[in-house]
């Protein structure tokens, strides 16, 4: 009887195990899929992409990049930069993975920030046409760097714009 016993125990045994096996399986595969889906979501091969994505979070931008340099991730982390990669980890971004890599930059200028008429930048960070990172930065004494990707920020910038007039600068802009 204590041979049928551990018979039965095996079964269950390796019935909990296979159980297991699928659920990790399951895991790893959505997590996979969702690493896929934000590398589409945030693909930016073009400057169309880009000012398209950039109208998606409630800023209206000239369509032309004031600037477009490459830069280098800095390999160690100061306390400037750990700012950054905390302000770009509150949007989903991780940037440590492109530490010492080089990377562009494009700069748009942004049109209605409210209650400032210029010097207000939407700056993307691009590697292998994938957005990567970003901020708005107010580039004048007493200024501000902001998340690019925020509901808050997107809906401070609603507030001043009727939906409308959005719409017709974005599809302006977007051409």
């Amino acid at each position: 009887m204590s041979s049928r016993t551990s018979k039965k125990g095996s079964k269950i045994l390796l019935f909990f195990l296979l159980i297991i096996l699928v659920l990790i399986a399951v895991f790893f595969i959505k997590k996979a899929k969702d690493e896929a889906d934000s590398d589409t979501k945030f693909n930016m091969s073009s400057n169309a992409e880009r000012v398209r994505f950039l109208n998606e979070q409630g800023l209206i931008v000239k369509p032309d990049p004031v600037s477009t340099e490459e830069i280098i991730i800095p390999s160690e982390a100061n306390d400037t930069y750990a700012d950054y990669a905390r302000l770009l980890k509150e949007q989903g971004f991780n940037i440590e993975k492109y530490l010492g890599r080089n990377v562009v930059r494009i700069t748009y200028e942004v049109l209605n920030f409210p209650d400032y008429d210029d010097n207000v930048m939407a700056n993307m960070l691009i590697a292998d046409d994938r957005l990567i990172g970003g901020d708005i930065s107010l580039n004048e004494e007493g200024g501000f760097v902001l998340p690019l990707v925020s509901k808050k920020t997107a809906g401070k910038l609603m507030e001043d714009d009727p939906a409308e007039e959005t719409t017709a600068v974005t599809t302006a802009a977007a051409r």
